[in-house]
């Protein structure tokens, strides 16, 4: 797509002044001026874009033409298309139209000022490595990485952030010598870049990007272009902004986009989307990635984040799209204050109004891996013992212990700790506990603590109550441990309970039983509380099951009336 007359800047008959011999004579002007009286009345339309130049004392249409237009061949036509009578008595502070494409320009250089990431600039078929502080010429192709972007400083003082993923050629930077306004055309072949334009109105500048689906074209404001799969999107955030291809052209004032694929007219400008509200996202961040939850914007299909060092955003570190409300960031983030920018993305493609902040990202030295106790797990131990992975360059950690996830009601903490494991001086009392632990390494300092981990104290097992031995068998009895509860209730020979004898469950606090053979027993007893792992068991007893010797008095008389 081409945009004609607009900033070709190539001089047709010599920038340098005619020679002596060339001049114009002052016998020709009164009938040249007739002549251009004559075709002035019939003249052109005057275009909205054209550069006004304010007359001073001594100018007329040749000094005007020597001066900033591309060849004297334009004198007379500057004199007919502003239906100048006489051209030796223009009053000063008068307004004379310039078209634009007639106006001298020179090719200026653009200014690498800031980048991130892979960069490569094409020139003349040879590939380099893009730097920051490196200047570019027209003809140069630029492509940056899945990870890179820069800042393009143009001869105007306008700014252009390419973005990861584009590819972009510099077609035209040039400086008008009429009044320093700069001519400005790139091609974006593919991506996005966004800019922010100095105003061009009474300079005879202009600035356009030309992609495969249409033309976009500004003088004075701040827009995003992006060209993905024959589709050009352009937002307008300040100003306004003509878009154009070869079936139709559209304006788009401040707030409005527009999706026009190509071969397609333009559709209607649509108002664009709302920002996004950031005012509950927190100051800093000490987990990576990050993945924070945004509230909703209506008609909002898609979300992008995009962080940057400074307020700037010269440069774009990251750049991610979620498909619901979250601010997205890779681990790759480096430690820092940085700024976050966050839009909603239509169904049409069209992005929103930014929404930004500073936001602190704290997340180094990344903190240990929590082993023992796991999370949900149960802890029978009085005195349980904390271990986590040790980390290599760690100088020392911080152990702490809470009764709730928040921290606030802390039980336990120790900081200082050389050894990756730290146990309990004391016993914890039955319930429920959250535990975490940081690092400090002389490189990176404290880190942030690691998620907490939730675990489990549960009351002691219960406790047998003394048994009772009558002729129906053994009749066990405790203190109920909760209304739903069931219980197991061992016996063994084995004080260890390596293969008990006996191994029941009840659903109530209470056990009958066949009484087992004499001797010696061992009995324990834990709750089964639904939902939840078994209890743990409760201090083991010991029961003696005395021999009957009447049974055996009553087997061995009639052996000894008959030995008698």
């Amino acid at each position: 797509m081409q945009l004609h007359d607009t900033l070709d800047a190539r001089p047709t008959r010599g920038d340098a002044a005619p020679s002596s011999t060339a001049r114009f004579q002052p016998w020709l002007r009164r009938p040249l001026a007739a002549l251009a009286l004559f075709l002035g009345a019939a003249g052109p339309v005057v275009a909205a874009d054209d550069y006004i130049y304010v007359v001073q004392a001594g100018d007329s249409p040749w000094n005007i033409t020597t001066r900033y237009l591309k060849s004297i061949d334009h004198w007379p036509q500057l004199q007919q298309y502003n239906r100048i009578i006489s051209p030796e008595a223009i009053p000063p502070g008068t307004q004379l139209r310039i078209p634009v494409g007639w106006l001298r320009s020179r090719g200026r250089p653009v200014r690498i000022t800031d980048l991130q990431g892979q960069v490569e600039v094409l020139n003349r078929g040879v590939a380099q490595m893009l730097e920051r502080g490196m200047t570019i010429v027209e003809g140069s192709l630029l492509r940056t990485g899945a990870n890179g972007s820069f800042t393009l400083q143009l001869p105007d003082g306008s700014r252009s952030l390419v973005g990861p993923d584009t590819e972009l050629r510099l077609g035209a930077a040039r400086q008008v010598a009429a009044s320093g306004g700069g001519q400005i055309k790139m091609e974006l072949l593919r991506g996005y870049v966004e800019n922010k334009v100095t105003d061009k109105r009474r300079s005879g500048g202009r600035f356009v990007i030309d992609t495969p689906s249409g033309v976009t074209a500004v003088r004075g404001t701040r827009f995003r272009v992006t060209e993905a799969g024959q589709v050009l999107r352009t937002e307008t955030l300040e100003g306004e902004v003509e878009l154009r291809n070869r079936a139709g052209r559209r304006i788009m004032k401040a707030g409005t986009g527009i999706s026009a694929p190509a071969g397609q007219p333009p559709g209607a400008a649509q108002a664009l989307l709302p920002a996004p509200r950031l005012d509950a996202l927190p100051e800093r961040i000490d987990r990576l990635p990050v993945s924070l939850e945004l509230p909703a914007v209506a008609g909002a299909v898609r979300y992008r984040t995009q962080f940057a060092p400074d307020a700037s955003f010269s440069v774009i570190e990251s750049d991610r799209l979620a498909s619901q409300p979250q601010a997205r960031a890779p681990a790759e983030l480096p430690d820092g204050e940085h700024r976050i920018r966050v839009r909603a993305i239509a169904e049409n493609g069209l992005e929103g109004f930014d929404a930004e902040r500073s936001i602190v990202i704290d997340a180094r030295p990344e903190p240990p891996f929590p082993s023992q106790p796991a999370g949900g797990s149960v802890v029978t131990d009085d005195a349980p013992s904390f271990r986590w992975a040790k980390v290599a360059d760690a100088t020392r950690y911080h152990f702490q212990l809470a009764t709730d996830a928040g921290f606030q009601q802390r039980v336990a903490e120790q900081d200082g700790l050389a050894e990756a494991q730290f146990t309990l001086p004391d016993g914890l009392a039955p319930g429920a506990y959250f535990w975490r632990v940081a690092v400090t390494t002389a490189a990176e300092g404290r880190g942030p603590f690691s998620d907490p981990q939730g675990f489990r104290r549960p009351p002691p097992g219960p406790q047998a109550e003394p048994p009772r031995l009558g002729v129906g068998g053994l009749e066990l009895r405790w203190r109920a441990s909760g209304a739903d509860h069931r219980y197991q209730v061992q016996l063994s020979t084995d004080p260890a309970f390596a293969t008990p004898e006996h191994d029941l469950q009840t659903d109530g606090p209470a056990l009958s039983m066949d009484a087992p053979a004499p001797g010696v027993h061992h009995v324990r007893i834990r709750s089964l509380e639904p939902g939840n792992p078994p209890g743990p068991w409760g201090k083991p007893q010991q029961i003696e099951i005395p021999r009957d010797y009447w049974k055996t008095l009553l087997l061995v008389l009639p052996v000894l009336f008959l030995v008698l």
